[in-house]
């Protein structure tokens, strides 16, 4: 088993535990030491805060690392400042129960794919993502780096994203649609048009309201 900690400490870092819980069930992979965070020593449900951001800069062995926070602009930030130590490797965490026609889809570093996600084919997507729980993504699409998608969105065949894009709960993203990079789409928006200004879009059809 290869040892892997979870930058951050808040309730999504939890779930990514929860979501590396669920790929060693069936076939055992990660040896998860804990969190990485200022409070040393403090625990946040089953796994504790066991180093902080200094230590692992300064770490000198291989070491396996998901950035497990849920901002774009803060995964963004987290990433740049430890990928200067390249003893530190970003692997792609997927649910075993998620779908995807995988040896037709592209895939970075740092992703994380948490449970019922569905993928169909002919897909890239780039670094350190996040697919929250139960999404889907259809054929075609080309998404950039550190996106945070969250629970229950289904993006069409043919979009093409930016980077540092939040998308919120239940949003629908329609067919053949470019979003730029920096949007925001909020909970429940449908985007039935390109989103070419960066803003925060929300409501049914989705328009700029920031």
């Amino acid at each position: 088993m290869k040892d892997i900690l979870i930058v951050g400490s808040g309730g999504f870092a939890k779930e990514v535990g929860f979501l590396i819980d669920g790929i060693n069930k069936n076939n055992p992979e990660w040896n998860l030491l804990g969190f990485v965070d200022s409070n040393v020593g403090e625990s946040n449900g089953k796994y504790k805060i066991v180093h902080d951001d200094a230590w692992l800069l300064e770490l000198d062995d291989e070491i396996h690392v998901v950035i497990a926070v849920g901002v774009p602009e803060l995964r963004k930030r987290l990433a740049d400042k430890f990928m200067t130590n390249v003893k530190i490797k970003y692997p792609n965490l997927i649910h075993p129960n998620s779908v995807g026609d995988w040896n037709n889809l592209k895939m970075g570093k740092g992703n994380i794919v948490c449970g019922g996600n569905q993928f169909t084919t002919d897909i890239e997507i780039g670094n350190f993502n996040v697919f929250n729980l139960s999404g889907t993504v259809g054929h075609d699409t080309k998404i950039g780096n550190f996106n945070v998608i969250n629970p229950s969105v289904n993006i069409s065949g043919g979009i093409e994203m930016g980077n540092e894009i939040l998308v919120g709960t239940g949003a629908q993203i329609l067919q053949y649609i470019t979003i730029e990079s920096g949007s925001i789409i909020g909970a429940g928006a449908v985007v039935t048009k390109n989103i070419t200004e960066k803003g925060v879009y929300a409501g049914i059809p989705a328009k700029r309201i920031k």
